[in-house]
C-alpha cells in the first residue's frame, strides 16, 4: 500500500512540475509515509488538499494583502490534514536544512551569502 501511495503522490507532483510548494509537500509526505498515511492517501487525501489547508491557514493569518507563515505553521497544517504527529526533524529535512540532534535547539537558517550592500 505504501508503494501505491508514493506513486500517487509522485503522479500528483508531476502534473504540476513547476509548483515548488507541491514538490516540497510531496517529498515531505513521501518521507513520512507509513501504513497509516498510505491508507489516507490511497483513500483520497491529496497534496492539493494539503496545500488548500495551508492556504486556508494563510488567509486566516493575513494582514492586509500579506500573509506570513512559519515553516512550523505550514507543515503543521500538512500534518493536521494527513493526521500526522509533528516531526520537526522531518520538517527541516523537507526544507533542505540540517536537523537538530536530539536535545539540541532547532537549527536556525543562515542568511546565506547575501550581502546587504548588494541591494544598494
Amino acid at each position: 500500500m505504501i508503494d501505491k501511495a508514493v506513486a500517487k503522490l509522485n503522479a500528483e507532483m508531476q502534473r504540476e512540475p513547476d509548483n515548488r510548494y507541491l514538490e516540497i509537500l510531496g517529498h515531505y509526505a513521501i518521507d513520512r509515509c507509513d501504513q497509516a498515511l498510505a491508507s489516507k492517501i490511497t483513500g483520497g487525501r491529496t497534496l492539493k488538499g494539503a496545500m488548500e489547508a495551508v492556504v486556508k491557514r494563510a488567509k486566516a493569518a493575513r494582514a492586509g494583502s500579506v500573509a506570513v507563515l512559519t515553516p512550523a505553521q505550514v507543515f503543521g497544517e500538512v500534518d493536521q490534514y494527513f493526521g500526522l504527529p509533528t516531526d520537526t526533524t522531518a520538517q527541516w529535512r523537507a526544507m533542505g536544512l540540517p536537523a537538530a540532534a536530539p536535545g539540541q535547539a532547532e537549527p536556525q537558517p543562515s542568511g546565506g551569502d547575501i550581502d546587504p550592500l548588494d541591494f544598494l
